[in-house]
C-alpha cells in the first residue's frame, strides 16, 4: 500500500496566512511559557491551601489582588480502563467504542 502524498501549501507573501505564520513561533513560545508559569503558580497555591486546611475536601481563599475568590476542591472521578477492557472483554469494547477525530496543528520534525 502506498502512502498518500501530503499536500504542500504555497504561502503568498503579504497574505493572512503569511502574517499568521510569521507570528506562530513567537506566540506559541509565549503561550507555552505562560502555561508553564500558570501551572507552577496553581500548584503552589494548591500546596499552600492544602497545608493550611489539611484533610478538608474544600477550602476557599480570597485576596485583594484576585478578581474572585479561589476554591480548592477534591474532585473524584471515574474512568474506564480501555486497554484492560479491550484485552479482557473485546466484544463489549467494540460494542461501545466510538470513533472520533480532531484537527491538530503540530510542528514537523525534519
Amino acid at each position: 500500500m502506498t502512502a498518500l502524498a501530503i499536500p504542500q501549501v504555497a504561502v503568498e507573501p503579504g497574505s493572512r496566512l503569511a502574517d499568521l505564520l510569521a507570528l506562530y513561533d513567537q506566540v506559541k513560545a509565549q503561550a507555552d511559557e505562560a502555561t508553564a508559569r500558570l501551572e507552577t503558580v496553581k500548584n503552589g497555591i494548591k500546596a499552600e491551601l492544602s497545608a493550611a486546611a489539611p484533610g478538608a475536601p474544600q477550602v476557599e481563599v480570597a485576596h485583594e489582588t484576585l478578581a474572585a475568590p479561589l476554591r480548592l476542591s477534591y474532585v473524584e472521578s471515574w474512568r474506564v480502563d480501555t486497554k484492560a477492557l479491550k484485552a479482557n472483554d473485546p466484544e463489549t469494547y467494540v460494542r461501545w467504542a466510538v470513533k472520533s477525530g480532531k484537527w491538530e496543528l503540530r510542528g514537523v520534525r525534519p
